[in-house]
């Protein structure tokens, strides 16, 4: 996949308007707004909204997420950060911004090296809250996973009371929620990971399952089956390149298994964007699930369940 890092086509004028009805006259309703953006000299009206909405633009959404950032981990300097990638639908009524910090580095082994980011989720029509994810993302490829989501993630609908201290709530809340803490889990778990033989032929049903694919052409109209067949088809032309690389570069293994599954997250063309955040967090729970599988030597019959999940 090709990182969109351009943070100028977020960085669009916002603003909350007055909204009016019309009767025998036009007349403005006080308790609501509308929020509208101009993108390419061209008005958008995202949602209407009510009085104790607060607007928070993409820019602060950034700042705040730097301070946050920072919060967690200390030793990262104030002027480090680079955008990793951008996320967003045609309208840009939402977005999901990457940030990085490339001074923090994670080594696993060797050349097995990550480095944090935040992802930061704001949207100006109601359809997601504004959020703070802590991820990984392999150093040497775009592969990046949304680990221990629970523990790291931070949500604040967009009304005044619940965004007006969120520094506060959040110098509160993170005591516990420390770098080294989410740093020894995600090693032991990457490492973990690399220790679990997991042979070839298993990695496109695997792959189909942690997303949940299925590919079910039955009861569907010819029409459709035609196109969930070239779904299909595009999955497993995907998967046979992807497995390729990795196999050859980790091995047959938990760990190569995860990347590929964190890579095929990346084709932009098959995951589309309002799949893009939700499929990196099913790489991080699987990521759990097959430890504590391994864990309770139930590994071989986790593998024949799952060996025709796409049959």
């Amino acid at each position: 996949m090709s990182r969109n890092t351009n943070i100028e086509e977020l960085q669009f004028p916002v603003m909350l308007k007055p909204v009016y009805i019309k009767k025998n006259k036009y007349k403005g309703l006080t308790n609501y707004s509308a929020v509208t953006g101009i993108i390419n000299k061209k008005e958008n009206v995202f949602s209407v909204v009510s009085r104790n909405y607060a607007l928070i633009l993409n820019e602060e959404a950034i700042v705040l997420g730097k301070r946050i950032f920072k919060e967690m981990f200390p030793e990262s300097g104030e002027d480090d950060f680079i955008v990793f990638n951008i996320n967003y639908p045609k309208t840009r009524s939402y977005c999901h911004i990457d940030l990085i910090n490339e001074n923090y580095k994670l080594n696993i082994w060797g050349n097995e090296v990550y480095v944090p980011f935040i992802r930061i989720t704001n949207s100006y029509n109601k359809s997601r809250k504004l959020g703070f994810e802590i991820g990984f993302v392999r150093k040497v490829c775009d592969n990046g996973v949304i680990f221990e989501r629970e523990l790291v993630s931070l949500n604040y609908f967009h009304y005044n009371k619940s965004v007006k201290n969120i520094m506060e709530c959040i110098n509160k809340d993170m005591k516990l929620k420390k770098l080294k803490d989410i740093e020894k889990s995600f090693i032991e778990y990457m490492r973990n990971l690399n220790e679990i033989r997991i042979e070839k032929k298993y990695f496109t049903n695997l792959t189909a399952k942690i997303f949940g694919l299925k590919f079910n052409t039955e009861n569907v109209s010819a029409k459709y089956r035609r196109i969930i067949e070239k779904q299909k088809e595009e999955f497993l032309n995907i998967m046979e390149r992807l497995k390729k690389k990795y196999i050859g570069e980790l091995g047959e293994n938990a760990y190569g298994l995860f990347n590929t599954a964190t890579a095929f997250v990346n084709e932009t063309k098959f995951v589309k964007c309002d799949r893009y955040n939700g499929y990196q967090t099913k790489a991080g729970k699987w990521v759990r699930e097959i430890v504590r599988i391994n864990n309770n030597k139930i590994l071989e019959q986790y593998l024949e369940k799952n060996k025709d999940y796409l049959n």
